[in-house]
């Protein structure tokens, strides 16, 4: 009887055993399974189980606030681009503004997510913080790039719906603004930064997207040939006017800062400075090429055009 009831106790305790073991080895793959889930996007890589619906993301990329906007998110922390954005400073003024290098006020905000690019030097401290969203600029063009946060968040969708409502509009505007201006007439984008002159091709912000992308416009056969593969391209003064087309766009962030260029017997003696065909616009909003970006570049680029014409 002895015997017995110390077999069966032995059988009990290896059923136990049994019993941990199995639940011990299935719990990392149920994790596995919930880090493994988000699709993988060429230029996109998680870190940490990135949540569907995120509550308290930090956004440490001015690159990206707008599309998270757009998908109906609201990150608790910004950048300081994000903050003097025009377009975003009333939706983010109550967000917290922080740097990708203040690691301990970002711990201490708990976020649930953080989005940041994947080349930032943080970046591994980040990911012990919270699940994060790297992203690689110049992967996806700006509009795979909201289809591809659309298939993060399950909002592709969306996503979509927002594309080709873009594409529909801007086709047709383009066309209108072709035809009251000339069908090969030619756009030069510059921006302007304290005193450095900067030309920019149709993937790299400041309305390059729209201009050339969404509206059909061309570029000087200079402006295609070295500015758009590498996106943009530092220039000086006496080269210039060998990049200026029929109607150039100006993004600065105020009056000054090309205060010196404007005032120059070369600036004044360009065709379309003499014909007034140059737009000047905020470059804090031009900066960037997400879809609410998008919407006030394409506004102001087309009364802008409309009043040139």
């Amino acid at each position: 009887m002895k015997k017995l009831l110390t077999w069966l106790g032995l059988s009990l305790l290896l059923v136990t055993l049994v019993a941990c073991s199995t639940a011990s080895t299935t719990s990392p793959a149920k994790e596995e399974v919930t880090l493994s889930s988000k699709p993988k996007i060429d230029g996109f890589d998680y870190s940490g189980a990135i949540p569907q619906n995120p509550q308290r993301i930090v956004s440490l990329s001015s690159s990206y606030t707008g599309y998270l906007y757009q998908l109906g998110f609201e990150p608790i922390s910004v950048t300081s681009y994000d903050a003097k954005n025009p377009i975003l400073k009333d939706r983010v003024k109550e967000a917290q503004v922080l740097m990708p290098d203040d690691l301990e006020s970002i711990a201490k905000a708990k976020p649930d997510l953080i989005v940041v690019e994947s080349n930032d030097p943080n970046l591994k401290e980040l990911q012990k913080i919270a699940p994060t969203l790297a992203v690689t600029y110049g992967k996806n063009d700006y509009l795979q790039l909201l289809n591809r946060f659309g298939q993060v968040f399950a909002k592709e969708k969306e996503a979509d719906e927002w594309i080709a409502n873009w594409q529909e509009r801007t086709a047709k505007i383009g066309q209108e603004l072709r035809q009251q201006l000339g069908q090969d007439v030619t756009v030069t984008v510059m921006g302007l930064f304290e005193k450095d002159i900067y030309l920019f091709g149709n993937n790299w912000g400041r309305g390059g997207e729209v201009v050339y992308q969404a509206l059909g416009f061309k570029a000087p056969h200079k402006v295609q040939e070295e500015v758009f593969k590498p996106g943009y391209l530092m220039v000086n003064q006496d080269a210039l006017p060998a990049y200026l087309g029929d109607i150039v766009l100006v993004a600065a962030e105020n009056e000054e800062t090309g205060s010196a260029l404007y005032e120059s017997a070369l600036w004044k003696s360009q065709p379309a400075v003499e014909q007034d065909r140059v737009l000047k616009v905020d470059a804090n909003a031009f900066y960037f090429n997400d879809p609410l970006s998008l919407e006030y570049e394409l506004k102001t680029i087309q009364e802008g055009f409309q009043k040139i014409n």
